[in-house]
């Protein structure tokens, strides 16, 4: 099976697993009386229709350029990631202030054996799904299923929170800690909504930066650097310059390899076909130039004037 298939294929099983959870939990949250578990149900349902976008972004990926997208459709990966962070940050908030008015008030009680039974179910589920996308997302270098991946992360850890407060007010009752009981479902929550919205922010951080067209991590720009500065000695060139930029999986470079002397155009071009080799070894969606020259003074002619300092 291709990439593609294979991308398309989990995107699809894990919009009809997150879909009937959303659905699913929402009505047991309803029934239970739990704030917890209907955040869970929002959160997997909200989940499930961005995931089905997630297709689309995939299948748009894999075209080739054309006349109205030119340099390729590598940018609808991170501007969906932003989009999608930025509505799951809202939801989370949305319903962590309605938790904290309710635990301003008088609180409430959940149906414990309805609500454990689904949450345990809806945790185990999570947690294998979480599994399997990561894995697929490190061997397929998918940003969009990296971001699934966490978002079932998440799912997991919210589905945690709604167990830690079933069994939370399980023993409060129990233990005869009765006005304790009322404020665990809305505290678990907001605590959680706090703890996991540190990465959607960072995700929404990362994507925003590259959407804008942002250096790639120092990693990624140390490792450009070696592979392309080891063919410049192995050549004897004098030195190089390597501009780079990442959008979602696409990794667009620019490598100019200033020349001692000239030297014959098939010679070059045997030379930039080893080191594109090279670079598209180290990622498979990378597309680079590679400019050899002796005088560098051109080069400013290639930026805008007004950055340049270039007059007209």
């Amino acid at each position: 099976m291709s990439k593609k298939n294979t991308e398309l294929t989990l995107l699809r099983v894990t919009t009809i697993i997150c879909l009937a959870f959303g659905i699913l939990g929402i009505v047991a949250a309803h029934r239970a009386h739990s704030k917890s578990m209907f955040f869970d149900g929002m959160y997997s349902l909200v989940q499930s229709l961005f995931i089905l976008t997630s297709g689309i972004i995939v299948t748009l990926l894999f075209r080739k350029d054309d006349e109205r997208f030119q340099f390729g459709y590598s940018a609808f990966e991170p501007f969906f990631i932003v989009i999608r962070s930025v509505v799951l940050l809202t939801m989370n908030f949305s319903l962590a202030f309605g938790a904290l008015g309710s635990a301003l008030k008088e609180g409430y009680l959940i149906d414990t054996s309805l609500a454990l039974s689904f949450s345990l179910v809806s945790l185990v589920v999570c947690l294998i799904v979480w599994q399997i996308l990561s894995r697929f997302a490190k061997n397929l270098h998918s940003p969009v299923l990296k971001a699934e991946a966490r978002s079932w992360f998440l799912d997991s850890a919210i589905s945690s929170a709604s167990v830690l407060a079933i069994i939370g007010i399980g023993v409060a009752q129990r233990t005869g800690h009765l006005s304790l009981a009322y404020y665990i479902d809305p505290i678990i929550t907001i605590v959680f909504v706090l703890a996991l919205s540190p990465v959607l922010s960072s995700q929404l951080r990362d994507n925003t930066r590259e959407l804008l067209g942002g250096a790639p991590p120092e990693k990624i720009q140390k490792n450009l650097k070696k592979i392309v500065s080891k063919h410049v000695k192995k050549n004897d060139f004098l030195k190089n310059e390597i501009f780079a930029a990442k959008q979602g999986r696409n990794l667009s470079i620019t490598a100019y390899i200033f020349l001692k002397k000239e030297m014959p155009l098939k010679q070059l071009d045997m030379i930039r076909k080893d080191i594109l080799s090279d670079l598209q070894h180290y990622c498979s969606w990378s597309e680079a130039d590679i400019v050899f020259t002796i005088d560098s003074s051109w080069i400013p002619l290639s930026l805008p004037s007004a950055i340049s300092g270039r007059t007209s």
